[in-house]
């Protein structure tokens, strides 16, 4: 018989041992990146992905609102829009959709692959370091007239972090 799991509250993680986690997630997202754009070249595209964390203060569940935990996680643009993912790990499915838009038309089955191991390795990178991801949101952003083609972004909160993920595409 399986047991449901109790969240409870608690207290914000140690900040000696939630840094090195964050730095670390930070460090293989930025490899996956680095797999990525060199995939993309061949595209005429410059992908690059970013990821930023911070322990979540207060513990889990967060205590303010997913539009104060956006604004938090990604510093930078204006965020005009914030769609709640539901279930939480489908934002591994929209990751990899973004990634998937990058390919040049007509779309192979060998970009297709790439994009969807991609996805699974940012998100394994994130979830070996920082934990599951538990309450996810995809972020629309303001753009300048001077802005890359275009940029994905979404907020993933863990029992421990809260992570701003920014994937830019450039032509």
């Amino acid at each position: 018989m399986r047991r449901k799991t109790d969240i409870h509250d608690r207290s914000s993680p140690d900040p000696q041992t939630a840094m090195p986690a964050g730095r670390a997630a930070q460090a293989a997202v930025a490899e996956v990146s680095t797999a990525v754009a060199r995939e993309c070249d061949a595209a005429d595209h410059m992908v690059d992905l970013q990821l930023t964390t911070m322990p979540l203060a207060g513990g889990f569940p967060p205590r303010r609102p997913l539009e104060q935990l956006a604004a938090t996680s990604l510093p930078g643009p204006p965020i005009r829009a914030i769609t709640p993912v539901k279930p939480p790990w489908r934002w591994i499915e929209l990751l990899h959709g973004s990634l998937e838009a990058t390919a040049p038309r007509p779309r192979t089955d060998r970009h297709r692959s790439l994009a969807e191991a991609s996805a699974l390795q940012v998100a394994e990178a994130i979830e070996q370091h920082l934990g599951a991801v538990r309450i996810a949101a995809r972020l629309d952003l303001a753009h300048e007239a001077s802005s890359p083609a275009w940029q994905h972004a979404y907020v993933l909160v863990t029992a421990t972090h809260l992570a701003g993920l920014l994937v830019t595409v450039e032509d």
